[in-house]
């Protein structure tokens, strides 16, 4: 797996909402009124990365947190960037825009080789890959799968190595009474569903949600029912980055705590916020949230950590175990 840096020219801007232009653009240089390590209620303006933005369910609390107001309160202004994984995401953050959201196990990777990116926070604690099949399908449960096609996206990939770990777990063995079929996308994974190329699907809220409303599609296993620790997504910046912007980092975590507690205590409007801004019903988003309502925290656990660490020793990612001290800064939020 490389890491070469990305060009600057290498990310698609997105606007806030998710049905916004799309635009090959180039990067945008942060920048902060008081200069040094000022920002938060002082002023800071610049972008940020964020894997999957406007796809996958971590994201809804940077939706709610720009459209409520709570960026604003900490004095921040903020775009956020779309990328399309983990991986590209902490380039970008590496290659100039300082700070993000990514996939975890991508950060150990990062530092691994070499790269100055740090763990600030938590985001989503759950594992997000689920698993659907058509509504008329005769799989009702994971231990159905045996002598079955399970689409996932690619070899190395989260849903990869989700549908291997659960089936595992559930006594089945991916090769021998599984077949796992690459098909890229989980839009392309639920087309080959529709197909009747496999006979379930790879997914992720909210799209898991979307597709059960329109089709009635039902989701026979979630990997978070197998997984109990976890950390998907995290907050990471690069060292010089947090050196030169640390208010503005600590306002960034208080505007996502707080959008984190409308999802905990206003489920309604927390869906209403989020579903305007991906574009989707409001019905869908709220059984999204609903769904994930427990799993957005700041907070890591030492079992989180290691779950992710061991996963990414697992697929040949990380080949020795990282400095957790010098990677997770655990108390920068608190």
């Amino acid at each position: 797996m490389s890491f070469e840096p990305m060009g600057r020219r290498g990310f698609i801007k997105i606007t806030a909402a998710a049905g916004g232009t799309l635009f090959l653009g180039g990067l945008t240089a942060c920048s902060q009124d008081s200069g040094g390590s000022g920002g938060g209620k002082k002023g800071y303006s610049g972008d940020v990365a964020i894997t999957g933005l406007a796809s996958l369910i971590h994201s809804a609390p940077f939706f709610i947190a720009q459209a409520e107001g709570y960026y604003e309160e900490e004095g921040l202004t903020l775009e956020h960037i779309q990328f399309p994984g983990g991986l590209d995401t902490v380039r970008g953050i590496e290659s100039g825009i300082g700070f993000g959201t990514s996939s975890t196990i991508p950060v150990f990777i990062a530092a691994e080789k070499g790269m100055d990116v740090k763990i600030l926070g938590n985001v989503y604690t759950a594992a997000s890959v689920d698993f659907i099949a058509l509504p008329d399908s005769p799989v009702t449960s994971i231990e159905d799968v045996r002598g079955k096609k399970v689409a996932v996206s690619t070899p190395g990939s989260n849903s990869s190595y989700f549908a291997d770990r659960t089936l595992r777990a559930a006594g089945l063995v991916p090769g021998k009474d599984v077949e796992l079929i690459s098909v890229g996308s989980a839009s392309d994974s639920w087309t080959a569903v529709s197909q009747k190329v496999v006979d379930v699907a790879w997914t992720a809220s909210p799209l898991s949600e979307k597709i059960a409303f329109e089709s009635g599609a039902k989701v026979i296993w979630r990997s978070r029912d197998y997984v109990t620790d976890w950390s998907d997504t995290c907050l990471v910046a690069t060292g010089s980055f947090i050196d030169e912007n640390t208010e503005a980092l600590k306002g960034w975590g208080r505007a996502l705590k707080k959008a984190m507690d409308l999802i905990t205590n206003d489920l309604e409007k927390a869906a209403d916020v989020y579903g305007k801004a991906i574009k989707y019903e409001h019905k869908v988003a709220l059984e999204a949230l609903k769904n994930s309502q427990t799993f957005y925290s700041l907070d890591f656990t030492d079992a989180q950590l290691a779950a992710v660490v061991a996963a990414g020793k697992e697929q040949g990612q990380i080949t020795k175990e990282p400095d957790m001290n010098a990677i997770v800064m655990r108390n920068f939020l608190s």
